[in-house]
């Protein structure tokens, strides 16, 4: 995409903090890129601050050092680093909700690494090539200067209204046995991903082609997001609760049919 075209359906970002928060913007050379990666720190709460999700999303992914990152839809990721404590894997937030604590892990002082990323070719995640200069409460898109700080307060708070929390269906909490291999539909034959044995979300099931191994089979499959690779489903096989045929969560709720 040429740098000159905004990226398209970008989400209506806010400061990554609760509102009336002071917040200073920076960056440095070697940031790389500097322009797009902002530090943030809060004025008169050096460390401890609660940070809240620049906009509603999924949380997808977690790495080091105490960073996560939030899907959005429609191509569009934040990024957020350094926190002492964080929002479990899997969960959906609305724009405002708590997500961490700003602390200083892995850095030397108490602030928040924060990026806003564009995937034009993929939902499922974003990475550094797809970093954009960031929107932030209608300014910008703003190109960091590590000569000019920008200070700006924060106008995020919850946003309880029924057009916001419509994003992103409901998640279903499953257990699973083994790594399974991920496919790109219910039919498919060829594994493009793996999902991590253990405790994992779905967002409900459907028919496929059966999978058998001796007694033991199932013709569910699951929609999920992999832990590696691509794809969306995984066979109902694999859950450690349940037998033959059956797809429920771990509360033993039948799963909902998509």
């Amino acid at each position: 995409m040429s740098p000159t075209v905004a990226p398209p359906n970008r989400p209506p970002f806010l400061l990554p903090f609760p509102e009336g928060a002071k917040i200073e913007l920076k960056t440095y050379v070697g940031h790389n890129p500097d322009d797009k990666k902002i530090d943030m720190y809060r004025f008169g709460m050096k460390t401890g601050s609660p940070i809240v999700a620049s906009a509603g999303g999924v949380v997808h992914e977690w790495f080091d050092p105490g960073g996560l990152e939030i899907r959005h839809g429609d191509g569009w990721f934040t990024t957020y680093m350094h926190m002492s404590k964080r929002i479990a894997v899997g969960s959906q937030v609305w724009r405002g909700d708590w997500i961490g604590t700003m602390g200083s892990v892995g850095t030397h002082a108490p602030h928040l690494h924060y990026e806003q990323l564009f995937n034009p070719f993929s939902n499922e995640d974003g990475e550094t090539d797809n970093m954009v200069n960031p929107v932030l409460q209608g300014q910008g898109p703003l190109f960091m200067d590590p000569k000019h700080p920008i200070t700006m307060v924060s106008t995020n708070k919850p946003d309880l209204t029924a057009d916001t929390r419509t994003f992103a269906p409901q998640l279903f909490w499953v257990d699973t046995f083994d790594d399974a291999p991920v496919f790109k539909s219910p039919k498919a034959k060829v594994a493009v991903g793996t999902l991590k044995r253990g405790r994992n979300y779905v967002y409900g099931r459907r028919i496929g082609r059966e999978v058998r191994v001796g007694p033991n089979f199932n013709h569910f499959w699951l929609r999920t997001d992999p832990d590696e690779g691509r794809g969306h489903w995984v066979s109902a096989f694999y859950l450690t609760k349940w037998g033959n045929d059956e797809a429920k969560d771990n509360e033993g709720l039948d799963l909902p049919d998509l």
